[in-house]
């Protein structure tokens, strides 16, 4: 009959009974190492699956999903969130200290209360609550990886009582939050922001600052007059290569010392040119109108009107004021684009005698 011996704790069976075995070091208590049946003292390794199993290292795709998740345990800074709705915490993470600075400056515009930047360098940015008996404070410095910035301290407990003015809402903080209104309404006003300012984010603001965010606000949205007129000669190239047999003609003022000044210019696109000469009725509305920009100016108009009613633009320009002089410049580039108007039997409309120089 054969004997199974079995070893306590390491649950290895035994089955030859006519072999002595030379159990070595192999003992009944659990503290002990079984050394006998370990592969790298036996020469046949007969036994090795056992000690593959318990010693295989583990995955390198399983260590680095282990690191990706004990990462996301912190909270990411993410922009674009309402205003009322910001919140910050310990362990948040930023990735550059402005958009950290910018954050702290829009939760305390959003709480209603002042603060300063006792501490602000490369390395650590520590911001309290102006007044002194207040206990608010936020600190953040770059993390242990030395790539981005962390919320270290956060006691987030104000003293102080709200106010509705707030020197963190400056100029640039102003401006980035009427941009969407000017594009939304050019004609947006200084009343009208300033009872914008006053429901939704509970700030009184300056008169002055907030004249100057509109401007910028404007700038930003319709971009600079200035740098645009400079491009005007860029502007006519680019019509006559997108649009083969248009006319442009820009007239400018020579300086002695400084760069030309901007006088007036003419366009007629080849498209409208030829549709009106194809399909529109034979009529020809004159009028001039206002330019509400910085520099001013007029601009002068030739439309006619299409089978549907419609308004048809043949040709334009933008004078310094509208007086005889201009409208005769006007008229005889359109006679040039369109030939002679009595032979085609067109007829001009028009509230002020301007036939007349054509």
């Amino acid at each position: 009959m054969k004997e199974k011996i079995c070893v306590d704790e390491d649950a290895y069976v035994e089955g030859n009974s006519d072999v002595e075995v030379d159990f070595g070091k192999v003992r009944t208590d659990k503290n002990d190492d079984y050394d006998a049946y370990d592969p790298g003292t036996d020469s046949d390794g007969a036994n090795s699956w056992h000690s593959l199993e318990m010693k295989t290292p583990p995955n390198s795709e399983d260590e680095l999903e282990e690191e990706t998740e004990s990462d996301e345990v912190f909270p990411i800074f993410r922009e674009g969130a309402r205003f009322g709705e910001l919140h910050l915490e310990v362990g948040m993470k930023f990735n550059t200290k402005w958009d950290f600075k910018e954050a702290v400056r829009e939760y305390t515009i959003q709480e209603g209360r002042r603060i300063r930047f006792n501490k602000n360098d490369r390395n650590r940015l520590r911001a309290v609550c102006k007044v002194k008996e207040c206990g608010w404070v936020i600190f953040a410095s770059k993390d242990r990886d030395n790539t981005c910035w962390q919320v270290k301290t956060f006691r987030d407990d104000h003293s102080c009582a709200r106010e509705d003015k707030n020197r963190a809402a400056n100029r640039n903080w102003v401006a980035s939050k009427l941009v969407k209104k000017v594009r939304k309404y050019p004609n947006f006003r200084h009343c009208d922001a300033n009872t914008f300012f006053k429901t939704k984010y509970d700030l009184s603001l300056n008169r002055n600052s907030i004249s100057r965010a509109l401007s910028d606000a404007r700038n930003l949205v319709y971009g600079d007059e200035k740098a645009q007129y400079a491009m005007v000669r860029d502007y006519g190239e680019t019509l006559l290569k997108t649009n083969p047999g248009s006319t442009v003609e820009i007239c400018t003022i020579p300086q002695p010392n400084s760069e030309v000044i901007f006088e007036k210019m003419y366009v007629c696109l080849s498209g409208c040119k030829n549709g009106f000469k194809a399909g529109c009725r034979p009529l020809i509305g004159l009028d001039g109108a206002f330019l509400k920009t910085v520099f001013g100016g007029q601009i002068l108009s030739a439309i006619g009107q299409d089978a549907n009613h419609h308004i048809y633009v043949i040709a334009w320009a933008v004078v310094e004021v509208e007086n005889t002089a201009n409208w005769k410049w006007f008229l005889e580039l359109l006679h040039a684009d369109l030939g002679d108007y009595k032979t085609h039997g067109w007829c001009f409309i028009s509230d002020m005698q301007k036939v007349h120089y054509c």
